[in-house]
């Protein structure tokens, strides 16, 4: 059985130089390898296709190269491992990213890339389905070394860079097999073929021995230059660099590890305060996808609120774009927003232009120069639009809770009903919750977060003048995609009168009864607020007031 070896550790760890070291034991790289630069001039060793998959699913995951969050399961707010999540949800592009790097080569062979720190449960599992023994190294090198070459190369400052190193040390420790051995960095540069034999690698020839003195070389960044007086590491950073350098060619000592699990604790308490967090759903397994991803996109994304006119504006996207629109919906939590999951999702299915979702929320935070979501919101008088959910889940053949309670009451009763409920937000500033979430992530306080979501959006429709909405959306996407066009669609309209909106209220209030009027309008104060901020900046009918309207 043919073997091969993962090359794991932190960025500038000096992965690249073990990578290349084992090519002269024997070992085949990728014939698909990242090109050498000027921070790496004998090369990376990296193969393409397989640094573009982790690429990808870091992007899928919120993170990046130098920015790991803490991730947790979106059900239960439970630590996830990131490299368990990529290995159930996306076995089939892993082994297509496979074929492509190490296709027709024949032997024992190499796979480095920093990032399979993070994601090697995925490829140690790939591996094995293809037919390879594999085998972990694991590339050790002084963290302030690491720093300082962080440092010179991206700019990260001291602290980021150690940082960043802990977070990679952790999740290697985590993911690596108990056979995985180290070789510290400072080791193989001193006696390469010594450091090499001591992990069970040996020069495949005289020729690859003397090459391979000749290609090992020391990295021209001083230890920690610039830092004096010598650095004292945080005390966890210094444990996890003594188990480390105290395994130099040889596996770990398994012994040494029950303190991890304190120190993850300590580190999530660290980013659960930084609110470096990102939520992921459950595994699923993806099998449309491409690789790369598409670069510099714009996707339309519709946040269908419940009886906003939502059906009609997706007959509009569904014309437009056709199979590039789908719906998509989301698991959601009670006071806490699902824009990670959205992010996943569009990430992942980068062949959509336009998605609409009646769950999924959106976070102006995830665009990025790869990704820009160009958001559509209608807002609805919140009282029009609470009168509107009635008469449809009345109808409705559906046992869900408002449907149940529309058909077991009138009107009022409804109301008293959904009111009664502390924490039924459909009826308490529903509106403002879903534009809040563009914002921020975790609300603290509903009416200013909603405003400024307000002020940053760049399209907001109104229900009440669909027609005058239609028009400006053909404008806001137009710039974007040339032959889009919108008109005024209806669809699933429970209220046929012709009757305006202000007559609309005074009757709904006369049904309701004043107190009960009163209390509506309380629990959707910051809705009808917001609303009527929308229709004097955007609307083209008379504005549409609140209690004033009923008197």
């Amino acid at each position: 059985m043919p073997k091969v070896v993962f090359v794991v550790g932190a960025h500038r760890s000096g992965t690249s130089a073990l990578a290349g070291a084992l090519g002269f034991c024997g070992y085949q790289h990728s014939p698909q390898l990242m090109p050498a630069a000027a921070d790496n001039p004998v090369g990376f060793w990296e193969p393409l296709p397989i640094v573009r998959l982790n690429q990808r699913l870091l992007e899928i995951a919120g993170a990046s190269w130098d920015r790991i969050p803490l991730w947790l399961d979106f059900s239960s707010l439970s630590r996830r491992r990131i490299g368990d999540w990529c290995a159930n949800g996306f076995a089939e592009p892993a082994s297509a990213a496979w074929d492509d790097a190490f296709g027709g080569v024949e032997g024992d062979i190499v796979c480095k890339d920093p990032r399979l720190s993070l994601t090697l449960p995925l490829w140690l599992q790939t591996a094995e389905d293809k037919g390879y023994d594999p085998d972990v190294l694991i590339s050790h090198r002084a963290p302030d070394r690491i720093a300082a070459s962080l440092t010179r190369r991206n700019g990260h400052d001291f602290a980021a860079a150690l940082d960043l190193v802990m977070d990679y040390w952790s999740n290697i420790l985590a993911n690596a097999p108990r056979s995985a051995r180290v070789v510290r960095y400072e080791s193989l540069v001193a006696a390469p073929e010594h450091a090499l034999g001591r992990v069970g690698f040996a020069p495949a020839s005289e020729a690859a021995r003397r090459d391979l003195l000749g290609f090992v070389r020391n990295d021209d960044t001083n230890s920690a230059a610039g830092v004096f007086p010598k650095p004292i590491l945080p005390h966890s950073l210094a444990v996890l660099n003594d188990v480390l350098a105290s395994a130099d060619g040889a596996c770990l000592l398994r012994e040494t590890m029950p303190f991890l699990t304190p120190f993850e604790r300590g580190r999530d308490e660290h980013k659960r305060f930084c609110g470096q967090v990102y939520l992921l759903p459950p595994s699923e397994p993806v099998k449309s996808f491409t690789i790369p991803a598409r670069r510099r996109r714009k996707v339309v994304l519709h946040c269908h609120i419940f009886k906003n006119a939502g059906s009609s504006v997706d007959v509009v996207l569904k014309e437009n774009f056709g199979a590039r629109w789908t719906e998509k919906e989301f698991q959601t939590r009670p006071r806490m927003s699902n824009a990670d999951l959205t992010n996943g999702f569009l990430r992942t299915h980068d062949h959509y232009d336009a998605v609409s979702t009646h769950t999924g929320d959106w976070w102006f935070g995830h665009d990025d120069q790869d990704l820009t979501v160009l958001p559509i919101l209608f807002l609805r008088h919140p009282l029009l639009r609470i009168r509107s959910a009635y008469s449809f889940e009345r109808k409705q053949q559906a046992d869900t809770l408002g449907a149940r309670l529309a058909k077991e009451h009138d009107f009022p009763g409804y109301v008293r009903a959904r009111l009664d409920r502390p924490n039924d937000f459909a009826f308490r500033d529903f509106q403002a919750r879903r534009l809040a979430a563009f914002q921020s992530r975790i609300t603290t306080d509903l009416w200013s977060t909603a405003m400024r979501a307000l002020e940053a959006l760049p399209f907001v429709g109104l229900v009440e003048d669909f027609e005058g909405s239609a028009k400006r959306l053909e404008a806001y996407l137009k710039p974007h995609f040339p032959d889009f066009r919108a008109y005024e669609a209806h669809r699933n309209v429970t209220d046929l009168s012709n009757a305006s909106p202000q007559d609309k209220i005074a009757r709904l209030a006369e049904e309701l009864g004043e107190e009960l009027f009163d209390k509506l309008l309380a629990a959707n104060a910051t809705d009808i607020e917001i609303y009527q901020l929308t229709e004097a900046q955007w609307g083209t009918r008379s504005p549409v007031a609140g209690k004033a309207l009923a008197e």
